[in-house]
């Protein structure tokens, strides 16, 4: 074996036990440091190459995956040795990337929340064009069917990218960032969830239904009950809602409760409505 063969194979040698070294000492590599950790219920893990199958413990997560889960499922992920993500029910999210500096998930549906630990990676949440990153601190993201989009910052701060006048939220503010571009609202999530309505005027009717209109968070999901049965409506992007309440024969008392994307809930009752359809005695006299 010459000398030019001996010092090539000298330096793959190096090499080769310079990237067993890095494993060692700093962990796994990219291709497996973002994985899954527990799953409970109907989880599903769909590769990128199509493929899929219920979720599994261990299993590593690239670029391309997904996670969706079911009725009753859930699942957390984990980048690294102290940040998790955990995936609600009814809930799907995509792998944008795994790098070196963290990953990037693509919020598609449902809810997750983030625990980000330093020295993990930076986590970054993406829906339709609006991103949450942090890099030490604890949040809840939320994207309901219509695209809205709902974060809350536990702990530590986050920053916002493509939403408009927001560019970061502190510990205890909660976020509501419309679909289609609409005006966010940021408050404090001590603050009580706004909700004003308009009743109609208290006394008796004989309509069939009533209308309850008012407005909220955008995304909320309003609840009037006391009528015939309960009736839902979601809150447009506006904050604006209208309910058609159907009335149960005497006594309603009309109760409206509204609960935003975050879990957060305000509830407003009223005077009472009386339907009767009863049909008027009209006396008759008759004189011979």
């Amino acid at each position: 074996m010459n000398r030019e063969l001996r010092a090539l194979l000298v330096v793959c040698l190096i090499f080769a036990v310079g990237a067993v070294g890095y494993r060692v000492l700093f962990g796994a590599g990219l291709a497996d440091r973002f994985r899954i950790v527990t799953v409970q219920g109907d989880v599903r893990h769909l590769r990128s190459d199509g493929e899929g199958a219920t979720a599994q413990a261990g299993e590593t997560l690239e670029e391309g995956d997904r996670i969706v889960s079911g009725d009753g499922g859930s699942a957390v992920l984990g980048l690294g040795a102290d940040t998790r993500v955990s995936v609600d029910a009814r809930s799907s999210v995509k792998v944008m990337g795994v790098t070196d500096e963290g990953v990037r998930l693509e919020l598609e549906g449902g809810k997750v929340k983030a625990t980000v630990r330093p020295g993990s990676g930076r986590v970054g949440v993406v829906s339709d064009g609006r991103e949450v990153t942090a890099t030490d601190a604890e949040f809840t993201a939320v994207r309901d069917g219509e695209g809205n989009l709902a974060v809350s910052t536990e702990r530590g701060r986050v920053e916002l990218t493509g939403v408009s006048g927001v560019a970061e939220l502190k510990e205890g503010d909660d976020l509501v960032a419309p679909a289609g571009g609409g005006s966010p609202l940021r408050a404090p999530a001590s603050d009580a969830l706004l909700l004003q309505v308009a009743f109609p005027a208290p006394g008796r009717t004989r309509e069939q239904e009533v209308t309850v209109e008012g407005s909220t968070q955008p995304g909320a999901t309003v609840t009037v009950k006391g009528g015939a049965r309960p009736v839902s409506a979601r809150a447009g992007k506006d904050g604006r809602f209208v309910a058609k309440v159907p009335l149960a024969e005497g006594k309603n008392a009309l109760e409206v409760e509204a609960t935003s994307l975050l879990g957060r809930s305000a509830e407003v009752a009223r005077a009472e409505l009386v339907r009767d359809t009863t049909v008027p005695q009209v006396g008759v006299t008759i004189e011979f």
